[in-house]
């Protein structure tokens, strides 16, 4: 690739910054709950009951908003990845880079797609809580009936998308193919979100959810190790 191209990629790579903080912000619009909050029933928690309408329609508008800003700078990346792959010669090399830009490009409708998911499960919940005049059973049972629905969709998604960025991020840098080094397997968006579990387990916040953000923080942090390996061909 010509060295203006590779640094038009370098800068539009950027927008994943805002574009992962509004998620973050919708992320814990959702995720945060009263440090006494108790599961109900599988995802049901108690804390779901104090989760406003607005904070939803806050999530959902990030998780638009930080989709489009994501996509600027996913694409510009996928099309560095390609002209990647076609330079490999190592027929596993272009199993993970293939790998990688699946999971890239599943993000584009990722993100917004869970945000939407996630709040309405919540939101459902409460309005069904209120419709049932606060029967738990009641609430519970016609809830798992909406969720039931969504599951197989949702899960499907859930682990293509993030399974295909965890395990080819981890093998790509291992094994040399992005030239950074190996400390940047802790960039994945999933490790970063398990270092956030850690952390909440570790110090004793006064709310639950703490860890909330932590996974859309890991895809600025592995987009910032992208960046890297654009910089490298622009000054090599």
């Amino acid at each position: 690739m010509k060295r203006e191209e590779l640094k038009k990629i370098f800068n539009m790579m950027l927008w994943v910054i805002p574009g992962m903080i509004l998620c973050m912000i919708g992320d814990y619009c959702m995720g945060i709950e009263p440090k006494d909050s108790t599961e109900i029933s599988g995802m049901i928690s108690t804390g779901w009951l104090t989760i406003a309408d607005w904070r939803i329609a806050v999530s959902n508008i990030g998780g638009l908003i930080g989709t489009i800003c994501y996509t600027l700078a996913a694409l510009p990346f996928v099309r560095f990845l390609r002209v990647k792959l076609n330079e490999s010669k190592s027929r596993w090399d272009k199993i993970w880079i293939h790998m990688y830009i699946a999971g890239l490009v599943l993000g584009v409708m990722s993100f917004m797609y869970f945000h939407l998911e996630c709040g309405t499960l919540i939101h459902n919940y409460n309005v069904i809580y209120e419709a049932a005049e606060g029967n738990t059973d009641l609430a519970v049972s016609m809830w798992n009936r909406s969720y039931m629905v969504q599951a197989i969709p949702y899960w499907t998604t859930f682990f293509a998308f993030e399974s295909a960025v965890f395990f080819s991020w981890i093998a790509l840098v291992i094994k040399g193919t992005f030239k950074l080094p190996k400390i940047w397997i802790l960039g994945s968006p999933m490790i970063i979100a398990g270092i956030g579990f850690l952390l909440e387990l570790i110090i004793p916040w006064n709310f639950n959810g703490f860890c909330s953000g932590f996974e859309s923080l890991g895809w600025i942090v592995m987009f910032m190790g992208g960046r890297q390996l654009v910089k490298q061909e622009i000054f090599s």
